[in-house]
């Protein structure tokens, strides 16, 4: 039940920041396990991405912040070492998938075509560091790492991001991970938005007139990461998979009423909050190894910003947080949500600025391979929110369907 996607150790059974046109060129080194020579025991790796998908996942530089077109990336590069210690300690440095979750940025390692909500809006694509992973046995591996943060090629603040993950195997139809990070992830008010309802002091957009550091603007903040994926196979055609998830990070919340220097209430602490829950089910109808294989896959969602911070901060062309708001900032150079009146996750009036939400999605996909390289998928999927972030025309709402084809040949 492990498989390594990308860099990602992770254990499987046998809004979004999807449904974008991708290519790739994965260029990689076979390793050898701890018993090689030395120069058997070192390899490397080098995934590129090209297409629009590219503009979405790739990491951020102080050069290159994520606000343009550009749709080439090094979605991996990264060097290997396994060193002789025990079992083998292996060594990876440079830019490498992230740790965090079950959905991966190349949709064919997914069971679904579209991600989660909890993939797109809360959790890293990509961190670039050092990571050391060490087997202890066929049941249990540990992997840590120290990384430039989330999403980052050059560090945005003086701190460093720790990433973790544990997977535990007791079973070969039972399977744990525990993954997490902990660390500094906001920048010098580099891309950050904040709330029209705290004004900041004259000449510094970093803190308020009281010089208090402003939420989003905080590189002394810390942000907590912890989830699970549980993997449980009850037949061999079978997998169920259940991902919890939650994140807690300092002085970083944007609806007002979070926010406790707020003029809107001061009722709230500037923590922001993300968490959620997915459930995905895996049925095989016959050997996916073989000819004219079929597989239906069906997912579950519910996903809650409680503090306003990741869900409407994006737009079309801007790394680190999807637009999925009707009227939210940067969208309407790029998909004319200028329309919109009264917009969702803009001031419009006194006490109106950014807001929480909750949201929820339920996803089928049907999988045929007409022979094992070729993949190809049909997938129907809804979303709901408690609040109106979508569009339907030039209206805002609270629900959309989505109808999606797929195609993947590999080779």
């Amino acid at each position: 039940m492990e498989d390594h996607a990308g860099g990602r150790l992770r254990r499987r059974g046998p809004t979004r920041r999807d449904d974008m046109r991708q290519s790739q060129v994965d260029v990689q080194r076979s390793f050898a396990d701890a018993g090689g020579t030395g120069l058997e025991r070192a390899g490397f790796r080098a995934r590129i991405n090209f297409g629009a998908e590219a503009r979405f996942s790739r990491a951020r530089t102080n050069f290159r912040p994520g606000t343009d077109n550009t749709e080439l990336d090094f979605q991996e590069i990264y060097a290997e070492y396994i060193a002789p210690i025990g079992n083998g300690l292996k060594i990876q440095a440079g830019k490498i998938n992230t740790l965090v979750g079950y959905e991966v940025i190349n949709s064919f390692e997914n069971p679904n075509f579209s991600r989660t909500f909890m993939f797109g809006l809360s959790q890293a694509f990509t961190t670039t560091g050092i990571r050391f992973t060490y087997t202890f046995n066929p049941m249990l591996t540990a992997v840590v790492g120290v990384v430039n943060g989330w999403d980052n090629i050059e560090d945005n603040n003086k701190g460093k991001t720790i990433e973790y993950l544990v997977a535990f195997t007791p079973h070969p139809r039972f399977g744990v991970n525990w993954f997490g990070t902990y660390g500094n992830e906001q920048s010098n008010c580099q891309g950050a938005g904040t709330s029209a309802q705290i004004p900041s002091a004259v000449g510094n957009p970093c803190v308020d007139a009281s010089g208090q550091r402003l939420p989003g603007v905080d590189p002394t903040a810390k942000r907590f990461v912890n989830g699970l994926i549980i993997t449980v196979k009850p037949t061999d055609s079978d997998t169920v998979i259940f991902e919890p998830y939650y994140v807690n990070e300092g002085n970083a919340a944007q609806d007002p009423t979070k926010q406790s220097n707020s003029f809107v209430g001061n009722r709230g602490a500037n923590n922001a909050r993300w968490n959620g829950f997915v459930a995905y089910w895996i049925h095989d109808f016959n050997d996916q190894q073989q000819p004219h294989a079929f597989s239906l896959r069906g997912r579950g969602e519910i996903w809650e910003d409680a503090g306003g911070w990741r869900a409407c901060g994006g737009a079309l062309n801007t790394n680190g947080a999807t637009n999925v708001c009707a009227g939210a900032q940067g969208a309407s150079p790029n998909n004319g949500f200028q329309s919109v009146p009264n917009p969702f996750n803009q001031p419009a009036g006194p006490g109106v600025a950014f807001q929480s939400q909750t949201l929820w999605e339920t996803t089928w996909t049907l999988q045929y391979k007409p022979v094992p390289n070729l993949i190809t998928r049909i997938e129907g999927r809804y979303d709901h929110s408690n609040k109106s972030p979508f569009l339907r025309g030039s209206q805002a709402t609270n629900n959309q369907e989505q109808l999606g084809f797929e195609v993947i040949y590999l080779f």
